[in-house]
């Protein structure tokens, strides 16, 4: 078992990155003109990276479900269901009430958890470490 080299903190990502996130893993996907990435970015605070995604995948998800619904009405029935699944819908804003009705968030932002991670950082991190190390060499500056 290989280590990292370096100890870094990742923080939950804020507004802009939530929406980078939301575009990046949205990019092979067709979006509804209703939809706008910003409204959903500012509902995912507090969110990982990682939920995030799963959000998405959640919202892209129900499309499939539902053409597999169309399919299993249509074989018990006569007639053509060819024209229903030419093209998967795009993603709406109710897909991703859906997904944010289904899928919480991974960590609480006050909870023990993050304090935890924080609490680490402070004593192990880069972050802390380059800190202390700044302050120390303004403070032999004056020496």
């Amino acid at each position: 078992l290989r280590r990292f080299p370096r100890r870094i903190l990742v923080d939950l990502p804020d507004l802009e990155t939530r929406a980078e996130i939301l575009e990046v893993t949205l990019v092979e996907n067709r979006l509804d003109p209703s939809v706008n990435l910003t409204q959903i970015a500012e509902r995912l605070e507090g969110y990982t990276g990682s939920d995030i995604k799963e959000v998405c995948r959640e919202a892209v998800v129900q499309i499939s479900h539902e053409q597999a619904k169309i399919l299993d009405e249509g074989s018990s029935m006569s007639g053509s269901i060819a024209e229903p699944l030419k093209r998967l819908r795009p993603v709406t804003k109710k897909d991703f009430d859906k997904a944010l009705g289904k899928l919480k968030r991974s960590v609480s932002k006050g909870g023990r958890e993050l304090a935890r991670v924080w609490e680490w950082n402070d004593e192990y991190g880069e972050i802390k470490k380059e800190r202390k190390n700044h302050l120390t060499q303004l403070m032999n500056m004056y020496l």
